[in-house]
Parts: structure tokens; sequence; C-alpha cells
């Protein structure tokens, strides 16, 4: 029998919710609450030209990383841990992004280790529609390592 929506196609893996891990200062993210996370990391390169000749040179290699973590504001203690952890910008901490798993041709995972990260700002929204917090708080950090 033809396939009727033209190429055949093949499952090649599948990914589960639960394998993506969001840790905070070396203790779990539960409780948090956090529905979104993303981060930059952002490196600073010049190009500088020899007079003369058509020769350059790249100078720089300071880097900034921003993160940004949305969550729904609840009960949990998670939330006040998570906010005094990262509040002392003298006591920077990691934050970890971590998906591992999957299954079939999709096995595998990534670790992000957002170093030296600090709270920045803090900010929150409600509607009335969903009587429901929403509240996004902002980090910087100094570097990123990947494994």
């Amino acid at each position: 029998m033809a396939n009727i929506f033209g190429q055949e196609q093949t499952h090649e893996g599948s990914f589960r919710a639960d394998d993506l891990k969001l840790t905070f200062a070396g203790g779990g993210g539960a409780g948090a609450l956090v529905q979104q996370a993303n981060f930059t990391m952002t490196r600073q390169v010049n190009m500088l030209y020899e007079i003369g000749s058509t020769n350059v040179y790249y100078v720089g290699n300071r880097r900034q990383g921003q993160a940004q973590l949305n969550r729904v504001v609840g009960g949990s203690g998670s939330f006040q841990t998570l906010v005094s952890t990262y509040a002392n910008m003298c006591e920077p901490d990691m934050l970890t992004l971590e998906a591992s798993g999957g299954c079939g041709g999709a096995a595998g995972g990534v670790t992000y280790n957002l170093m030296e990260a600090t709270l920045t700002q803090i900010g929150a929204s409600v509607t009335a529609q969903d009587i429901v917090i929403t509240e996004n708080l902002g980090f910087i950090f100094a570097d990123l390592e990947i494994t």
C-alpha cells in the first residue's frame, strides 16, 4: 500500500520531557516552576588591519553571558533559595541546564554550565484571565562550559 502523504517517514528516536533537568547551585530545580530558560554567551572580537598589507589580526576574547528564566510564582521554598543564592554578586554560583537521555537515534545529551552566575533583574506580570503571576529572572554569567 502506498503512503498517502508522499515519501515514507522513519522514526529515528524520541525525547522525554523528564530527561531535561535545571539545577541551581548544585541543588535541584524542582519546585521553582521554571517554564522557560534561555541564555546567550557573547565574545567581543575586534579586527585590526595592518597598513601596507592585507594582513588582519583578531584581538579580543572578552566574554559575557546573559540568561533569562521565566517561572510561575508558587509557594515552594525553591524560589526563595534560587533568589537568595544568586542575589549576592560577591558570591556568584553556577546554573546548570542538562538535557540527557532520549532513546533510539536520539540518545545522548548535553550539559550547559553557566559559570559564576549572579541575579541582575527580577520582573513579574499577571493577567486577569489566568490569575497566575509569571516572573522573569535575569542573570549575567562569566563563562560557559559545554559537555
